[in-house]
């Protein structure tokens, strides 16, 4: 490690910032790799999405239809 820290003050400020950014894209990739898709667990997640019956799209479709014919008041 102190090998590590060494090589890494003896980079210009410029290197030592692409060398931090490259250790965070390979932070992010370790993330994403740790996830193997456990359906369980996004069965649960889907579980508290929300979801419209048929009434709701209903009204949703009747007053997009409204939209058009808004008064505007003028001042």
């Amino acid at each position: 490690m102190t090998d590590l820290l060494q090589t890494f003050n003896q980079l210009s400020e410029t290197h030592q910032k692409q060398l931090l950014s490259y250790a965070d894209t390979l932070l992010l990739q370790q993330k994403v790799k740790k996830s193997e898709g456990n359906m369980t667990v996004w069965k649960e997640k889907i579980k508290n999405v929300s979801t419209w019956s048929e009434a709701d799209i209903f009204l949703l479709e009747e007053n997009a239809k409204k939209l058009d014919h808004w008064k505007i008041p003028e001042w």
